[in-house]
């Protein structure tokens, strides 16, 4: 890093050439990428770098102590000010560490002032020991571009406790000692490979747009049955059963439990046929909520439940899921997807101990606030109707009286007015009822001449028919009197009978008889009828002897 020496007037010249401004030592420098088109900022450069410039060369961190580059004159005196040793120090790093440098280390603190990000970074072994630190800081022109990379590609902010890998460019300055100046950060160094994985599985689910589906559910205010899924012996599951089962005995909510495996290889298939269960249930008998409780254990056991089947189908569960795996600072894919969040198993079952028995305050308290209110109301409503009693007297009277006054000429008016309509009604009506009568009579007189005229033609008419009638039945009584036994017996017809003198009138019936009598005119024969005899057909000519 070359600093130079620019006039406030002539600053902005400096900055359209890609001169840049450094805030600790309030100096504009020339950054690493433009140290070989130094000829450009020649006229600002300080005396010591345009020789270093024209001799082509850099200066050397010390090996000896006859190699220091802050030797002192020993003719002049003995010693030198602490600020010339001090930039002598800073421009030896400069010229030593040129850029930027890749650096890994821990964040001890990290704060944020005007815009600026300031840190500690850190350096402990194994034994949690203390081996360096150091400050850093990311200028505000840098903040949203480092720290937007480094969110989007972890998902997370940067934060205390994560070790991270990053481009520093090396700042000593005089009076506020050395720090390192970011340049960039490499997530990916701090993600390692579990969070890569878990960074796939969540950038997957994003994709799929499931990351936030379980969160779509609303938190009832109040639970009565709730689904657990938790390893057998798990020291969390113990901490949450102590209120779960009081809460279970007393009758406030019901608790099914559902174990699965929580390391190892059985994980996924145990967890996923605990899930099963509790969806097949659900569709009956629905569940409040689901739990998934662990408690404890090492970061390194998370990566077991950072599987994208398990984080998949949380997402998609028909209820909202509550995690209480039981980490603080580390979460798993489970965590980040279910619906409510929490750093451990007791605390699950404190929220919805609370919410349980909030709700009971609550509605204890609107029961006994519907009570009050509804007695105050009762009781003003009887005071408003006793108000409203008198009103109604008051107003009723007086508005039969004002009506009373007013109605009065109107009933002279009315009754006057109704005089002069009957009178006028009655004209008309006898004046109609003599049109009418006329009418009347003129129809009764053509009606009696209609009647008159049908009546003569109905007696001639029955006269007429009568005759005829008459005519018919003497013809009738003719016929018949001709038609008779006798008549036939004279016409040379023969007459059988039964024994009993009844009429044989077929063939068959006098075979059957075999014994008949033949009635003539002059008298009657005894006959037989052979058993044998043959009925024959009857002759056409007995037809025209009918006619």
């Amino acid at each position: 890093m070359t600093f130079l020496e620019v006039p406030f007037r002539e600053k902005d010249q400096a900055k359209s050439l890609g001169a840049r401004w450094d805030n600790i030592s309030k100096k504009w420098y020339v950054p690493t990428e433009l140290k070989d088109e130094l000829n450009k900022f020649e006229r600002w450069l300080p005396t010591s770098e345009l020789g270093a410039q024209s001799n082509s060369n850099q200066v050397n961190l010390p090996d000896s102590q006859n190699d220091l580059p802050l030797a002192m004159d020993t003719q002049s005196q003995k010693g030198a000010p602490l600020s010339q040793v001090l930039k002598k120090v800073q421009m030896a790093l400069r010229q030593k560490f040129p850029g930027g440098t890749w650096v890994i280390a821990e964040i001890a603190n990290l704060n944020r002032n005007r815009g600026h990000i300031y840190l500690e970074l850190s350096e402990t072994n194994a034994q949690g020991q203390t081996l360096a630190s150091c400050r850093a800081m990311i200028w505000q022109s840098q903040v949203e571009r480092l720290l937007g990379r480094f969110s989007l590609e972890t998902g997370s902010e940067l934060a205390v406790g994560q070790k991270i890998l990053l481009l520093a460019e090396i700042n000593f300055h005089e009076q506020y000692g050395f720090s390192f100046v970011i340049q960039d950060i490499d997530p990916t160094f701090t993600l390692g490979e579990l969070e890569a994985k878990l960074n796939s599985i969540r950038k997957q689910l994003i994709q799929e747009k499931l990351y936030e589906l379980n969160k779509r559910y609303t938190l009832p205010n109040d639970f009565f049955r709730i689904a657990v899924i938790a390893p057998l012996a798990a020291a969390g599951l113990g901490d949450f059963r102590a209120d779960a089962d009081q809460l279970q005995q007393a009758g406030l909510c019901e608790f099914k439990y559902f174990y699965s495996a929580f390391q190892g290889d059985q994980v996924e298939t145990e967890m996923l046929a605990a899930l099963d269960a509790i969806e097949s249930l659900h569709a009956t008998n629905p569940f409040d909520a689901l739990v998934i409780l662990r408690g404890g254990g090492a970061k390194l056991d998370l990566n077991q439940l950072n599987l994208y089947p398990l984080a998949k189908r949380i997402c998609e569960a028909k209820l909202p899921v509550l995690s209480g795996i039981g980490h603080e600072r580390d979460n798993t894919i489970l965590d980040e997807v279910a619906h409510t969040r929490y750093d451990t198993p007791s605390k699950v079952i404190a929220d919805i101990r609370n919410r349980i028995f909030q709700q009971a305050h609550t509605a204890r308290q609107n029961w006994l606030q519907i009570e009050q209110t509804s007695r105050l109301q009762v009781k003003q409503l009887h005071h408003q109707l006793d108000q409203l009693d008198h009103t109604i007297q008051n107003n009723s009277q007086a508005c039969l009286f004002f009506w009373k006054d007013n109605l009065e000429p109107l009933k002279y008016q009315l009754q006057r007015q109704t005089r002069q309509k009957l009178n006028t009604t009655q004209e008309t009506l006898e004046q109609l009822q003599n049109r009418i009568l006329t009418a009347i009579n003129q129809q009764i007189d053509r009606s009696k001449l209609h009647l008159e005229q049908n009546h003569q033609a109905i007696l001639l008419e029955a006269k007429r028919s009568l005759d005829y009638q008459h005519s018919q039945i003497i013809q009738w009584i003719a016929f018949i009197l001709s038609s008779g036994p006798k008549t036939q017996l004279n016409r040379g017809f023969v007459m059988a009978k039964n024994e009993q003198g009844m009429p044989i009138k077929t063939a068959k019936e006098a075979k059957r008889l075999g014994h008949l009598q033949l009635q003539f005119i002059d008298g009657s024969l005894e006959a037989e009828i052979p058993k044998k005899a043959t009925i024959k057909p009857p002759e056409n000519n007995l037809n025209e002897v009918d006619k």
